[in-house]
């Protein structure tokens, strides 16, 4: 499964058919995301700070983190 990622919005849309992906590889307005993790993480914010957002959110107990961004 490939995911890709439109430039203008943001939303992200996932392909299993190669005829499909080789299709949106030539679309301009989509870009192809190369890591699957980087669908949850925040837009614009360096790895890094992804990371601790993750450590922080996705907790699994507990009451739910602070985030402050």
């Amino acid at each position: 499964m490939v995911t890709f990622r439109c430039k203008q919005s943001g939303n992200t849309v996932s392909f299993s058919d190669p005829a499909d992906i080789e299709s949106m590889r030539k679309e301009q307005h989509y870009e192809e995301v190369k890591n699957e993790s980087q669908e949850t993480s925040l837009p614009n914010v360096p790895q890094e700070a992804n990371e601790a957002w993750e450590e922080r959110v996705l907790k699994k107990r507990g009451r739910p983190a602070i985030v402050d961004l």
